[in-house]
């Protein structure tokens, strides 16, 4: 059996874990998170960096305090082919959502609907996802959106390490987001980051993190000199939830940290192994460069090929699943949302939905595994 994913833990992990614990330290967030706050920074190259309980609540704390910049109600451009998240936390914000379909070389936005949209003055942030780790980013939009005064912000929860030319991706818009949830390039068990080259965002992240409370702020002591009449450790300065992550994961974090990039370099040979040896009845032609493989792509040309992929991959009794969510216009959220494609189509998201699936990546994949599985896709046809 060929998993979709294996837990990025190790027994030695484990055991160092458990053999911490038995030193009785303090386990909600405190030195460790702060650690790993920092080390994550300066392995992504950023100037700040806020833990949190999970991806999602990243997400959630981005866009939300992203949001505060733009006056009136906010116009958030998405791609079409992306994970729930990335749009639910506008949509419950009350953020109008505009929806892009997504280049077929990249599955990110597609850079011509996007250009578009900048220029027009249609959008006020564009949350750019970095799907299966490929970069999405496009130089013509990031300058578009720096010329018109669009905020970029970046879902890199499948990318970690993918880059942008010599920069890692996630250190280019505003903000950016990471998942460190079982199956990633890294866990925490549960786990995600906000970060930031913004001192500004990074020090709102933290109030939101953490119910809003001055005293988690880095400019505590301006807040409490401001309010002398109330009691300076429960001064909520503003609104907030409970978003915290616990040393645990902070103490798992950091040792997941050291071995990432080596985790990395073996995501992309697979990659790189089935995208050279794979037949054309599958898209082959992703943009590589810069690429921090999360999961391996099947897409095929039509749809009575993408079924006889989907057979062929039952056979050998590898775990497959829709390339994210396929597209997510064609989901009930979409209905219920009224969200429509931007330009009124959505043709290659529509094509990723239909004929596209995606198997796992990661160290329990070998390039033996990817050699069985290309042999069988050569024998389907087109």
């Amino acid at each position: 059996m060929w998993p979709l994913a294996r837990d990025t833990l190790t027994e030695d992990d484990v055991d160092a874990l458990a053999s911490w614990l038995t030193t009785y330290p303090r386990m909600t967030q405190d030195r460790l998170v702060r650690e790993f706050e920092q080390e994550w920074s300066r392995w992504l190259g950023v100037a700040d960096s806020v833990f949190v309980n999970s991806g999602t609540s990243a997400n959630l704390a981005l866009i939300a305090t992203a949001a505060r910049r733009v006056p009136g109600r906010p116009r958030v451009g998405v791609a079409a082919v992306t994970w729930s998240t990335n749009i639910s936390p506008s949509l419950l914000l009350g953020h109008d959502v505009i929806v892009f379909d997504v280049d077929r070389r990249t599955l990110g936005v597609d850079a011509t609907q996007v250009l578009s949209a900048i220029e027009g003055r249609e959008i006020d942030i564009l949350f750019v996802t970095h799907l299966l780790g490929l970069d999405a980013l496009s130089d013509e939009v990031l300058d578009a959106a720096q010329r018109c005064g669009v905020i970029v912000l970046e879902d890199c929860c499948e990318a970690h390490g993918a880059r942008h030319g010599s920069d890692r991706v996630g250190s280019f818009g505003l903000g950016s987001t990471f998942s460190f949830y079982y199956g990633h390039h890294m866990t925490t068990i549960e786990g995600g980051m906000i970060s930031t080259n913004d001192a500004d965002l990074g020090d709102e992240v933290r109030l939101m993190r953490a119910h809003g409370l001055a005293r988690e702020s880095l400019r505590s002591d301006d807040y409490v000199a401001a309010q002398p009449a109330l009691d300076p450790r429960f001064l909520f300065v503003s609104a907030g939830l409970n978003l915290r992550s616990t040393e645990i994961n902070a103490f798992l974090g950091l040792r997941q940290l050291d071995r990432l990039d080596e985790r990395i370099e073996l995501r992309n040979r697979n990659m790189q192994q089935l995208l050279e040896t794979a037949p054309d009845s599958i898209w082959t032609d992703f943009r590589t460069t810069g690429m921090s493989s999360f999961a391996l792509p099947l897409i095929a040309r039509n749809q009575v090929t993408a079924a006889k992929v989907r057979a062929v991959v039952d056979e050998l009794e590898i775990e497959s699943r829709p390339v994210v969510a396929g597209n997510l216009l064609r989901q009930p959220l979409a209905a219920e949302y009224g969200l429509r494609p931007h330009g009124g189509a959505a043709p290659t998201a529509d094509h990723v939905h239909e004929c596209g699936l995606y198997v796992g990546n990661g160290h329990h994949v070998s390039g033996a595994m990817v050699t069985a599985l290309t042999d069988a896709l050569w024998t389907i046809g087109t």
